[in-house]
């Protein structure tokens, strides 16, 4: 994992910590899949930057 990935890792886990959320109630209210969500935080599987950047949205305009 890169450490671009790693930051969205962490970036990941510490909204849903703070917000008490997992992967799958992140992956509803940013209208990402599961598999996506996962995949980004674990820096495995297929993701756009498209894709970043709307969990990117979400979790800053509800942080």
């Amino acid at each position: 994992m890169n450490e671009q990935q790693e930051g969205l890792s962490n970036a990941i886990i510490d909204f849903q910590v703070k917000h008490h959320v997992n992967d799958t109630d992140l992956a509803f209210v940013s209208h990402l899949s599961v598999e996506k969500v996962h995949a980004m935080k674990t820096g495995d599987g297929e993701f756009t930057n498209e894709e970043i950047n709307q969990l990117y949205d979400y979790m800053s305009a509800n942080a």
